[in-house]
Formats: C-alpha cells, sequence, structure tokens
C-alpha cells in the first residue's frame, strides 16, 4: 500500500508539474474548444482534453469504446427449435453480460495491474409447447475473472490476444432433489487471433479478428452430486467424463460474403480431455441485420451438456432466431 501511494503521489506532482509548464493562452484555446464539444455525462474521458485522455494497452484491448462499465459477455440471444404449435417445441435463450471493477484510465506504471470482471450469464429451456408453458431448466452462471491483454506476435501473423484468470466460477440450475446440477471451476484460457486485413467494426458482441481461437483449461469442483446421481441410475461414469476438464473453440469472421451482408461470424466449440464417447459440440452463426442491434441466429447442438441436467443425455437439435447486444 505505501508503494501504491507513493506512486500515485508522484504521478500526481509530475502531471501537475507539466501543466504549470503550459502557458496561459494555451489553456485558453483548449477551454474555448472543451466547452465547444458536447459531453457525455457517462464517459469520463470526454471531460478532458485529448492530450489528457491517457490510454493503457488494456484500454486499447477493448474491442472498442465502452461508454459503460457494463457490457455483452457471452451471445445473447433468444430462439426456438420447432414451430410453436408443436408438443417438442422449446424457446432457448442466453442472456450474458460482465461488469469492469475498475475503469480502464485506472492504471499504475502505464498498466492495469488488476483488470477484474464479474460476469453473470444465464441460459434457459421454455418449453412452450406445452400447456401453462413451464421451465424445464435454467442454468446461472456468475464467474470472476481477470482479462490481461499481452499483444504479442506469432509467426507475424498471429497475435496472442490475452490471458484470462478465473479464480471462482460457478454454475447451477437451482432445481432441488436429484435433479440438482452444479459445480465450481478455476480455469485459465488463452487467445490467439489472427488480425483481418481490414479493420472490422465489433458489432452485435463479433471479434475484431478475423480468426480467433481459444483454448480453455478449469479445475472442476463441488460436482459430487452428479456423480453420486450417475450411481444412483446405474452409470458407471464420471460427471467430468461428459463435461471434460476444458474446453477449445474457433470463431471466424466475415468469410463467407461481403457488401451490406458481411458482418457474419461461425463459433464452434467442444469440450476437451472428457470420455472420447461423450463428445459434444456447438455450432453457433451469427448474421447482422444492418442498421439494428440484431442479428440472425442459428445454433446446432450435438452430444451431451447442452444444460446441466442434460449433461448425461445425448442430443442433437438446432435452434434459430435472434441475437442482440447493449
Amino acid at each position: 500500500m505505501i508503494t501504491i501511494f507513493t506512486v500515485l503521489f508522484f504521478s500526481f506532482i509530475d502531471a501537475a508539474g507539466e501543466g504549470l509548464d503550459k502557458n496561459d493562452s494555451t489553456k485558453t484555446v483548449r477551454q474555448v474548444n472543451i466547452s465547444n464539444q458536447p459531453q457525455d455525462m457517462n464517459n469520463s474521458e470526454n471531460t478532458l482534453p485529448p492530450e489528457q485522455q491517457q490510454k493503457s494497452p488494456q484500454s486499447m484491448n477493448l474491442r472498442g469504446k465502452q461508454d459503460s462499465p457494463i457490457s455483452t459477455y457471452k451471445v445473447n440471444y433468444i430462439s426456438i427449435n420447432q414451430w410453436p404449435g408443436n408438443n417438442n417445441a422449446q424457446v432457448k435463450f442466453q442472456i450474458s453480460m460482465k461488469f469492469q471493477v475498475l475503469e480502464t484510465n485506472l492504471y499504475i506504471f502505464k498498466y492495469d495491474l488488476f483488470p477484474a470482471y464479474i460476469s453473470y450469464t444465464q441460459k434457459s429451456l421454455w418449453n412452450v409447447g406445452q400447456n401453462s408453458m413451464p421451465f424445464e431448466e435454467s442454468n446461472y452462471n456468475p464467474t470472476f475473472f481477470l482479462d490481461y491483454p499481452v499483444n504479442a506476435m506469432i509467426l507475424n501473423k498471429f497475435q496472442l490476444c490475452d490471458i484470462i484468470v478465473s479464480p471462482f466460477e460457478h454454475e447451477s440450475n437451482g432445481l432441488a432433489g436429484n435433479r440438482s446440477r452444479s459445480w465450481n471451476r478455476q480455469y485459465v484460457q488463452i487467445r490467439v487471433g489472427l488480425e483481418s486485413s481490414e479493420k472490422m467494426n465489433v458489432t452485435n458482441s463479433f471479434q475484431s479478428e478475423k480468426v480467433l481461437l481459444y483454448i480453455k483449461l478449469w479445475h472442476a469442483s463441488a460436482y459430487s452430486d452428479q456423480d453420486t446421481y450417475l450411481q444412483s441410475i446405474g452409470n458407471n461414469n464420471q460427471f467430468l467424463g461428459y463435461m471434460g476438464h476444458g474446453e477449445i473453440g474457433i470463431s471466424i469472421r466475415n468469410f463467407i460474403w461481403g457488401g451490406i451482408f458481411r458482418d457474419h461470424q461461425l463459433d464452434i466449440k467442444t469440450p476437451i480431455f472428457q470420455d472420447n464417447n461423450k463428445n459434444s459440440y456447438e455450432l453457433e452463426f451469427r448474421q447482422q441485420i444492418p442498421d439494428m442491434n440484431f442479428a440472425i441466429y442459428i445454433q446446432y447442438w450435438y452430444g451431451y451438456g447442452e444444460t446441466l441436467l442434460r449433461f448425461d443425455q445425448f442430443g442433437h437439435r438446432a435452434f434459430v432466431g435472434f441475437s442482440f447486444y447493449y
């Protein structure tokens, strides 16, 4: 703490000294320019002159300007697998967001030493084809993680984007009895990207890279109830045999067509280090709708673990709907 306050103190003295070196005429012109610009009260950066708007490496890696500490985390979508009149029709939707604990301009030695985030994701299955339209299940997934951007080039083509470390991730379905499912994880995730020849805008939580590859390795705990459930039904497998000890994924942006409909992205992910007979894959395709905050959304699931309640049930089905961002 003494070191931190010392650094902050001398940083303040240094900034004050630089301010005294400026002549009065420069200050007057600067104040006039500021007063003529519209101010965004939700973004403290706009209240400072451009030369004082310092940028840390972390703030340059936030996939675009963030005026709010709350932003999209995983894909937000609402989709359906059958016509609503079908008895087997289910609506599948996901809401996901992250909250940045500290502002990006609050850093020491030009680096954010504590890039902390809190995220919340909820995925639900809604039986709209049944009487009274009950929910089958909702999975609740809060996470605390640190996101350290790296921005190191590999073989002059690929870029090591960031390393994400999570000391705590929880997921449960909120049900009771033998339908209760929950587990905790601590994980490390590494992301490597291939930059596009053109600078792509980030819309609908799309990535800016042409190709993004990630590997996520976790240590799981507090899942013994699932193993007990499997034993009670005569299944000799284990929970992690279905869910694995990690996950890999790849995302490809703008690879089919161009023009007004060029903004699209394909995401593919699968667990790793699980039982060889328990493979599963999730494919997501999104096509941005021009001039809207929505994208056409298509999901295909194959294998096990679609939700916690279905972790030991094999299935393959497709959903169609819309994704959105905020």
